[in-house]
């Protein structure tokens, strides 16, 4: 080793009083000082100006073999500048020793500390199956900030952090969410064998995770082993399997819409988020299914148009107003219950005067009202007269969403017919919209009807006495 021209003390003088050419030249001298230079430098570690602070760990670590077992033990100072520094470089030297010291301060409770220490074991490396395990175990920490840093760690790890991470997973993590966002960040290569995991694993919990993992890695490739856990027994499972299947995109949905087709899958309401999330592919399938020979499906895909409310199902539904399928029908009146287009106003009219469709009622008159004004809906109510029993329920459920003096009357007089389901919508119907000209005929409902009635007409009285002293204040 050749000998500075300077002793120590001189040099480390310079280091502090010198300009930064005879700053630079000193630091290049204290390297040949040897071990003697070790503490003086690891003073410097906390020193107030940054470029000391630089040079000072530059030098440590072109004196690597002599400085490392002392960084080591630098790692419990006190100071957490110093502390900080001598991880930095013991990264930078990638020095293996120091390992196991770098893993307690992860635990640190200063931040810049534990993001240094992460940061010098990933440069060092992490091979041996226990220290990973040990970073693993720091998931569990109680502090966030701990846990975080411990995922940045087996992020950048990578591959040999797998197998002990996937086997936590296996084990029923209490952070599975963390567990399961890290191995889809280090496992695209895996996808073949966890497909073939996930065709042998029974336990419903471990199903579960294998599933949410699956669905993060967005491989197309499990889209055909994914779908039957669409009809699985279990509703958790099948909620997982939807989120998958969304993660991974429209691909899902021609082969799930093929499978639907062939009966290999039952349509579930369950399914919906994955229509909703993905309608531009799922909405043209839906709309193909109301043509399908199978009335399931039919009616399925009208329901399922309805909770989509695309716009491009409305003529669609429209069309299916006048199937012979009064089922179907009544799906179709649903779906459009979701629109407040104008064009549904006459084939829903349509619907509500065809007391041939006795189970079309309070969708079609829902869907009516949120797009009729009321000078059409007064229109209509004047055929209450003429209408048939069906009709005439179908028309009282209309009354209620108009509130008006001819809607009132129509109201009352329903009162006056011998069936007991038209004196139920016409006394709710009066509870929303009746006034102080009703209050006689629903008290004569309460004394003269049987108890049934009588107790939806004291509601009814009761409402429209409070509405009518809410008005008056």
């Amino acid at each position: 080793m050749t000998q500075p021209s300077n002793t120590l003390e001189q040099i480390i003088e310079n280091i502090h009083a010198g300009d930064d050419s005879t700053r630079n030249k000193a630091f290049e001298d204290i390297i040949e000082c040897g071990s003697e230079a070790i503490v003086p430098l690891i003073s410097l570690l906390d020193h107030p100006d940054e470029q000391i602070r630089d040079s000072a760990v530059w030098a440590l670590c072109q004196m690597n073999n002599v400085a490392g077992p002392i960084l080591i033990q630098e790692l419990s100072n006190k100071n957490p500048l110093i502390r900080e520094s001598a991880s930095f470089c013991l990264g930078i030297c990638k020095n293996t020793n120091a390992s196991q010291a770098l893993l307690l301060l992860l635990k640190d409770e200063n931040e810049k500390v534990r993001e240094t220490a992460a940061w010098s074991l990933v440069k060092i490396g992490v091979d041996d199956e226990n220290t990973v395990k040990q970073i693993i175990a720091c998931l569990d920490d109680e502090s966030i900030l701990v846990k975080e840093t411990a995922q940045w760690i087996l992020e950048h790890i990578g591959e040999s952090a797998f197998e002990p991470l996937f086997q936590k997973l296996m084990e029923s993590s209490s952070d599975n969410e963390r567990i399961i966002n890290i191995l889809s960040r280090i496992s695209p290569d895996k996808i073949d064998a966890l497909l073939q995991l996930l065709e042998t694993t029974q336990d419903i919990q471990k199903l579960s995770y294998l599933i949410q993992l699956i669905g993060q890695l967005r491989d197309p490739q499990s889209i055909e082993c994914l779908l039957p856990f669409l009809n699985h027994n279990s509703r958790h499972i099948i909620t997982h399997t939807v989120e998958a299947l969304i993660n991974i995109g429209e691909l899902t949905i021609e082969p799930l819409f093929e499978k639907l087709e062939q009966g290999s899958i039952s349509p579930t309401n369950e399914m919906m988020p994955l229509f909703i999330r993905h309608k531009s592919a799922s909405v043209p399938q839906l709309i193909a299914m109301l043509q399908s020979s199978n009335n399931s499906l039919r009616i399925f895909a009208a329901r399922a148009l309805g909770v989509i409310e695309d716009r491009r199902a409305i003529e669609p539904c429209i069309t299916g107003l006048k199937d012979s399928n009064i089922y179907f029908v009544e799906a179709c009146a649903r779906a459009l219950s979701a629109f407040t287009n104008k064009l549904i106003i006459k084939p829903l009219t349509d619907c509500i005067m065809d007391s041939n469709y006795p189970i079309v009622k309070s969708n079609a008159i829902d869907a009516l009202a949120g797009v009729l004004d009321s000078k059409a809906a007064l229109q209509l109510l004047q055929k209450f007269t003429e209408a048939s029993l069906t009709v005439k329920k179908r028309l009282l459920q209309l009354a209620s969403y108009y509130p008006s003096s001819e809607a009132e009357e129509l109201l009352q007089q329903a009162l006056l017919i011998d069936d007991d389901e038209c004196k139920m919508i016409a006394l709710q119907g009066l509870r929303k919209i009746g006034t102080e000209k009703s209050i006689e005929c629903v008290r004569n409902a309460i004394i003269k009807e049987n108890p049934y009635i009588s107790d939806e007409a004291r509601s009814a009285l009761k409402e429209i006495i409070e509405r009518k002293q809410r008005e008056v204040k």
